[in-house]
């Protein structure tokens, strides 16, 4: 994806085979840009519905319908 596609609620699938060990996982976007005390965008904030976000960069996430989930996917709230 390119930085201007991204916004946050937008689901989204992390590549395959993504250096974070978090690859192929699903998520949703939770912010989008600069964190960490760096002044420039390095990422998007990933909610990938476990107890911790990820910071993925645009070019390893890819769009995703809610109706394209894998079956038995689901969003749980705790």
């Amino acid at each position: 994806m390119k930085w201007e596609e991204l916004k946050p609620g937008q689901s989204v699938r992390i590549d395959e085979n993504h250096n974070s060990g978090f690859g192929g996982r699903y998520g949703r976007v939770v912010a989008i840009g600069t964190f960490i005390g760096i002044s420039e965008r390095i990422g998007a904030l990933i909610d990938i519905h476990e107890p911790l976000l990820l910071i993925i960069e645009p070019e390893a996430l890819e769009e995703v319908d809610l109706e394209s989930l894998q079956p038995g996917w689901e969003e749980v709230d705790l």
